[in-house]
């Protein structure tokens, strides 16, 4: 069975769930993928999170329920997960911008969340270079930030830090301690419960103390993985965060391998010639990600 056909399934079951126990573990293992890689890649593909994604369809679903009159709000609310009018009715808001009584009136048009369908997506027909690489535990120092795939806003969040950092000079005061592997972006401590992970411009910790860094910059470890590294080449952020989205719509799928769950990370080499400014079409950018065989 394909990636596609198994990650139709997943949609499938969490879509005929809304009402009941939409269990993102269990569309994980329809995907036969893991949990945390189902995750990443369903974040990264379709710019949200799966729970949100379950959450804005039961939202949409409710919507639809109470804007043609079919009962009571509580009774939606209760349908599709929601323990409180008032808890709903907040969640409904915070999505609709109107409260459900205004919706069942018919005040304002809904503009609601369609079930995500594989029509075009997933084709597995671009040839991507890469090549594996075993990396031994390292430390990193780096300024940190946390951000989220939802709604893109890594791809807007994660710039901008780099260009705040750029214009202080604190991106050159953390890369003028650089080893041969280059400037980092690293991306780990993913959290579940807010669906946010840390992004921290960084280097590999050397011998120099956190006290020669930049004010605000900590240690972190990364584990001993497997990394199948991928190049891109173009202007940046443009080139990487294309990069990003085909790693997890082409090349995954295609491939005998998922997310081994530690930190991935961009690499920003030393360019040849050096001063090639990042907009060229010959800047070149890494991102590794660690990788272990499908189950």
């Amino acid at each position: 069975m394909d990636w596609t056909t198994r990650l139709t399934q997943a949609l499938d079951y969490l879509e005929d769930n809304l009402e009941g126990t939409a269990d993102i573990e269990k569309a994980a293992e329809l995907a036969n993928c893991s949990f945390f890689h189902f995750c990443r890649m369903f974040e990264v593909v379709f710019s949200v999170s799966p729970a949100e994604y379950v959450r804005r369809r039961r939202l949409s679903k409710a919507a639809l329920d109470i804007a043609a009159g079919g009962g009571k709000v509580i009774d939606a609310a209760l349908r599709y997960g929601w323990d409180s009018p008032e808890s709903f009715t907040k969640a409904f808001k915070r999505c609709f911008g109107i409260t459900p009584s205004e919706a069942k009136e018919g005040k304002m048009q809904l503009e609601l969340w369609p079930p995500i369908r594989l029509a075009v997506m997933l084709k597995g027909d671009k040839t991507m270079k890469y090549r594996i690489e075993e990396k031994d535990s390292f430390e990193c120092i780096g300024i940190t930030i946390r951000t989220t795939n939802t709604d893109n806003q890594n791809l807007s969040v994660i710039p901008k830090f780099w260009e705040k950092n750029g214009k202080a000079g604190v991106v050159d005061a953390i890369a003028k301690h650089c080893d041969k592997m280059g400037l980092l972006g690293v991306c780990y401590d993913y959290n579940p419960a807010d669906e946010t992970f840390a992004y921290s411009i960084a280097v590999e910790k050397g011998k120099v103390p956190l006290s020669e860094f930049p004010a605000n910059c900590s240690v972190f470890s990364v584990p001993k993985a497997v990394y199948a590294a991928f190049e891109a080449r173009g202007p940046n952020p443009e080139a990487v965060q294309k990069l990003w989205k085909d790693i997890y719509a082409d090349w995954f799928p295609s491939s005998d391998y998922e997310h081994a769950g530690t930190p991935d990370f961009e690499v920003y080499p030393m360019q040849d010639p050096p001063d090639l400014p990042d907009m060229s079409p010959d800047y070149r950018t890494e991102v590794w990600i660690p990788i272990k065989k499908k189950a």
